[in-house]
């Protein structure tokens, strides 16, 4: 059979209704082929017709659970002209493809990163006291691991979506739906943590007037509305204006670091001062919370949690890992590298000249804008001790420097607000697509086209933990690393499974066990000592973590609830057929009749014992029973229908050789991960390719597993991305719905031409 010339469709093909065509927009030049959809729908068996599995006499299988038997058989190769136009879109697509280089893609993530110096110095000294700056450090040192664990897990895999697309592809749906939860949470918290501060810098740059009526909880919620409102008219992160931001705040912080030496090495008596400070008292959570008791704290304490409240530092690490597929080649790893060398010198260093201006008790009064505070102390020594400048004349440098580093904070931590509202509307997008949330969520604002259903809905969740933490920074900075730090235990994990379960897939670096090890256990202690430290702030993150869990459990479970409404509402159905007077039953339907026969069927009830006809009463009854099993009927089949609709969505394997238990592992995966009723083998061959025993098992597979149906299709062409391509708008499946076994080092294509092409099992 061979493919017909085809046209460059504008739309999807009319008529196609499955949620693939709804959540998936295809940039491909090939559309639906009807002659190859019909040939793949057709039963090699001849049993279209039947509505339930030949031999099944004790078990009745209902429309939604039997979508009958698939063809073994069918042969197709892609016509010359087909082929050209796919190749013609692939080279188009690469031709017109802008990357970002170094810069651009580390000043996306840097803005993040960089953004926590703002304040995480004051967060840590709360814990830690004089050993903030050491702390610090440490957490470069971690950073550091983990530097060379994304580098070795994201080249493996260089595809868009951080920590969800790993455990993708090393594990179960679930599993990764449960770091795209965390990582919802991060980007809520992180969202509500860069308006916050933003605000709080902005307040110290404003006039004392204005200042005096400053609500800092309402200004945050202005500043959310207002990024929410550009979000959905179309306004997107751009790398040049990210650039420049970037640029301008390294410039300033540099700056101040380098003012900020000068100072300390002139001025180093609170240094001395703050050194003899008592270490933070730590706080016993074994008693109610109105009889909390204060243990004095050591060094020990100090360096623990002050560690576990530096690793809000790093937030923004993971950014990169979300964009890789913009990156040029070898950007990825400088990336990590730029913002780990950014978060290990000004972190520690800007914390130790902070110690320098200001007593560890300023500190903490100003834990939110320490570096403002810093710049004031500075600049005021600096107008007064070396340029010996009188404040009458030339006004206040220390003022004039505190709103420059007001001014720069403002702009970064609102980037970094924005750069939360881009993320989670990939995210979620991502997941809506993979099927992990509902598919409404997919909907476009009709005049903008952006999705704002995601947006606002983001936007109410940031301003309830808002009021609900009532704009406590330390608070939510808790809250933020119970999520963040989370995802970066999973993370970690998913480099350890990336050994195990996917040894040949290429990578540009491998990392040591021990490496990736000491990392997760840093992380897991980091984690630990925020758990210890703010305990009651567990009440709050999984108050949404239940909240976002619940949806995409739901929809990982609907077609199981709907099973279980389904059997509910039948036995109650059977039930409620009319009871004569006598105790016996009329209407009632025998248990081996077909269930949609019964449906069809059922509704005439008997009148009792035959001698009533004229009895009023009976007769309301015997309407009344009528009319609830035309209604349970009718609820009935819209539950089959909507069941089946849920399912009737095609997914497709590449198998490359003929290996029963390679396609019996490929089937129990997406039986187990996604809700779906078809499965197309596709075979890529040559012209030595014998298949008949493919066939044969590929059958075999069919009959073993009645509640899916699986085809097979055979196409006479070498696996090439071109063919994905084809094949992804011949049969109108999305390329996220394509799965594939682990590639090793000579797989014919790179992984990120896959395009996203799931690997869910390996020949290992």
């Amino acid at each position: 059979m061979q493919g017909e010339e085809v046209s460059v469709p504008t739309a999807a093909a009319p008529g196609d209704k499955s949620e693939h065509s709804q959540s998936h927009s295809h940039s491909n030049p090939v559309i639906i082929n009807p002659e190859l959809v019909d040939q793949l729908n057709k039963s090699s068996h001849g049993w279209d017709d039947v509505s339930a599995p030949p031999g099944a006499t004790r078990k009745r299988f209902h429309k939604h659970d039997f979508p009958g038997y698939g063809s073994y058989n069918v042969h197709f190769k892609p016509s010359k002209t087909e082929m050209d136009l796919v190749q013609n879109s692939i080279y188009l697509r690469e031709e017109n493809e802008v990357f970002l280089e170094e810069l651009e893609a580390t000043a996306i993530s840097g803005n993040d990163i960089l953004s926590s110096t703002f304040y995480v110095s004051g967060l840590v000294t709360m814990s830690a006291g004089k050993l903030a700056p050491f702390c610090l450090v440490l957490v470069g040192l971690v950073l550091y691991l983990f530097r060379g664990i994304y580098h070795e897990t994201v080249t493996a895999l260089p595809i868009n979506g951080g920590t969800y697309n790993i455990l993708l592809n090393c594990t179960s749906k679930q599993i990764a739906s449960i770091a795209a939860v965390l990582n919802i949470i991060a980007y809520i918290t992180t969202g509500v943590v860069s308006g916050l501060d933003a605000i709080a810098y902005l307040e110290t740059a404003l006039p004392p007037n204005i200042k005096a009526n400053f609500d800092k909880q309402s200004a945050t919620i202005g500043l959310l509305a207002f990024f929410c409102l550009i979000t959905n008219l179309g306004m997107k992160e751009s790398a040049t204006v990210a650039k420049v931001i970037f640029v301008a705040h390294v410039c300033t912080l540099s700056v101040l670091t380098f003012l900020g030496c000068f100072y300390m090495i002139n001025n180093h008596q609170h240094l001395i001062d703050n050194w003899d400070t008592p270490y933070p008292p730590v706080t016993s959570h074994h008693h109610m919370e109105e009889n909390q008791q204060l243990i004095p704290g050591t060094m020990w304490t100090a360096i623990f949690y002050g560690f576990s409240s530096g690793m809000l530092g790093v937030s923004g690490f993971e950014t990169s890992s979300q964009f890789v597929e913009e990156q040029a080649p070898g950007v990825f790893p400088k990336t990590l590298r730029n913002m780990w060398a950014g978060v290990m010198f000004f972190n520690p260093l800007l914390s130790l000249i902070s110690f320098s201006a200001l007593t560890v008790q300023d500190i903490m009064d100003h834990k939110a804008t320490v570096l403002a505070r810093t710049a004031y102390v500075i600049g005021n020594w600096i107008q007064s001790d070396i340029l010996h400048l009188s404040t009458e004349t030339y006004g206040d440098f220390g003022n004039y420097f505190s709103k420059l580093i007001s001014i720069d904070a403002f702009i970064v931590l609102a980037a970094a607000l924005l750069t939360s509202f881009v993320g989670i509307n990939g995210l979620i997008r991502r997941m809506t697509m993979d099927r992990c949330l509902p598919q409404i969520l997919l909907l476009q604002n009709p005049i903008t086209g952006t999705d704002s259903i995601i947006l606002v809905g983001f936007f109410i969740l940031c301003v309830s933990q808002v009021v609900l933490l009532d704009s406590n920074v330390e608070a939510l900075g808790g809250v933020y690393c119970f999520s963040f730090l989370g995802v970066m235990c999973i993370f970690a994990v998913g480099n350890l499974l990336l050994k195990v379960k996917r040894p040949s897939l290429p990578r540009e670096i491998s990392t040591g066990w021990i490496h990736s090890i000491v990392g997760l256990l840093s992380v897991m202690a980091a984690l630990l000592g925020n758990i210890l430290d703010k305990p009651e702030l567990l009440t709050y993150f999984f108050m949404y973590f239940f909240i976002v869990g619940t949806m995409v459990y739901i929809m990982f479970q609907r077609v199981r609830v709907g099973r279980l409404l389904y059997k509910l509402l039948k036995k109650k159905r059977k039930k409620s057929a009319f009871t004569a007077d006598d105790g016996s039953l009329s209407g009632v339907v025998s248990e081996d009749s077909p269930l949609l026969q019964m449906e069809a069927g059922e509704g005439e009830v008997g009148d009792g014992d035959g001698e009533a006809d004229g009895d009023q009463e009976s007769h309301v009854l015997a309407k009344e029973v009528a009319e609830i099993n035309e209604q349970e009927t009718s609820c009935l089949s819209k539950i089959s229908f909507q069941l089946k609709s849920y399912q009737d969505v095609p997914f497709v394997f590449y198998c490359k050789h003929d290996d029963l238990h390679l396609l019996n592992k490929a089937i129990i995966y997406i039986q187990n991960n996604e809700q779906t009723n078809k499965i197309i083998i596709v075979h890529c061959e040559n012209n030595i390719t014998n298949t008949d025993l493919l066939q044969e098992h590929v059958k075999l597979m069919d009959l073993l597993y009645p509640k899916i149906k699986i085809s097979l299709l055979i196409i006479d062409s070498p696996f090439t991305p071109a063919i994905v391509e084809w094949v992804s708008g011949s049969l109108n499946v999305p390329i996220n719905a394509m799965f594939i076994s682990c590639p090793d080092e000579n797989f014919a294509i790179k992984v990120n031409q896959l395009r996203g092409m799931r690997i869910i099992t390996s020949y290992d």
